[in-house]
């Protein structure tokens, strides 16, 4: 049997990576905003890429597209496989 899962290999995110993501993707999915538009209202408000930069569109881009990415890896079933069945008559 082989049991297959995506949300086993990714470490977690820090606190503030979390926040980033949750309103980096309230704002794209939500409020339809482009990613230049959420930099600069993310800027605006203090945030930070999360290495510490200014939050670039690209950076926003990266971050929406990572964080989507890991949270339907993490949300997807496990994926469940039998196989070489053999039967022993004792």
């Amino acid at each position: 049997m082989v049991l297959t899962t995506g949300a086993l290999t990714l470490g977690p995110y820090s606190p503030y990576q979390r926040e980033l993501f949750e309103q980096v993707r309230w704002l794209r999915e939500a409020q339809g905003l482009t990613f230049k538009a959420i930099a600069e209202a993310l800027g605006a408000d203090g945030y930070r890429a999360p290495r510490g930069g200014p939050l670039e569109p690209e950076k926003v881009f990266s971050i929406y597209k990572k964080g989507v990415g890991r949270a339907n890896r993490l949300n997807a079933p496990p994926e469940l496989k039998v196989c070489s069945i053999e039967i022993w008559a004792g």
